[in-house]
């Protein structure tokens, strides 16, 4: 059965966006241990260049930014397919990822990269499952979810939602991307829209929060390639391919009694 049909038109000549791929881990790959390498190239069209240092190419695990890879690093493979390039004899990097920071389960991994002209391009983007055993092994994302939801079985309805106070979110990558404000609806929804592999971060104002997905009328664990971190109350989430549609999610903070109800919205890239 054929699912659908489109036309595309390829102007490689006419590129100026930074491109690559990451080697490691594969698409749909396993990772383990405190030290994967996550290995990947970059290069950029002529005459722009990619810094050596790596100090413009940004590596992302759900939505996070870990840091910058050690780049610079000659291969002849690439080397030989892309002679002439201001990058062609050291197009390749590396990455020390402790997968021990994440549960078992699927994660989202990218770089993005920036050249000397300021264009900018995400680079390899993929879903991974982690999986590690014994004392390298953390609690998955469905479990996760499981307990955090057994804390909660009375109705929600009993939890008053939070009317007035807004969130801070910030869409996209890019370090200076100015924050917005959002404030809720008469229903205390707060409604958030955003393009297909892109990148949306919640601030809640404060910690203590915890986060689901709602799912019928079930709490579930919060959506692949997010990321909840309680201490600073700031939710990110990076959707790969095959999000989209609406979503939503809920987080509660225990201490007050209170919850905000997020609507995301993931919209086709134009």
């Amino acid at each position: 059965m054929t699912l659908g049909s489109k036309t595309i038109t390829c102007d490689n000549d006419n590129a100026v966006k930074p491109f690559g791929t990451l080697d490691t881990p594969t698409q749909g790959g396993t990772a383990s241990g405190s030290s994967f390498v996550n290995w990947g190239w970059v290069l950029t069209p002529q005459p722009n260049s990619i810094a050596t240092d790596g100090s413009t190419i940004e590596v992302w695990v759900n939505g996070v930014n870990l840091g910058h890879p050690t780049y610079n690093i000659y291969r002849a493979d690439i080397a030989n397919l892309f002679p002439g390039y201001a990058n062609s004899n050291g197009a390749v990097g590396y990455f020390y990822l402790d997968t021990t920071a994440y549960g078992n389960g699927v994660h989202i991994i990218h770089w993005t990269a920036k050249d000397n002209a300021g264009n900018t391009d995400g680079i390899g983007s993929r879903y991974f499952t982690i999986q590690n055993t014994g004392a390298n092994r953390q609690r998955s994302n469905d479990r996760v979810g499981r307990e955090q939801a057994c804390l909660f079985r009375d109705p929600l309805s009993r939890i008053s939602a939070d009317y007035s106070e807004p969130v801070e979110i910030i869409r996209g990558y890019k370090k200076d991307n100015i924050p917005q404000t959002i404030y809720p609806d008469e229903n205390g929804n707060l409604d958030i829209q955003i393009e297909e592999l892109g990148r949306v971060e919640i601030n809640l104002g404060r910690p203590g929060w915890i986060g689901f997905q709602v799912i019928g009328d079930q709490l579930r664990a919060l959506p692949i390639g997010s990321t909840m971190n309680s201490k600073e109350g700031v939710f990110c989430w990076q959707p790969g391919a095959g999000f989209i549609g609406n979503y939503q999610l809920i987080f509660i903070e225990k201490k007050r009694n209170r919850l905000k109800k997020i609507n995301i919205t993931i919209i086709p890239k134009h």
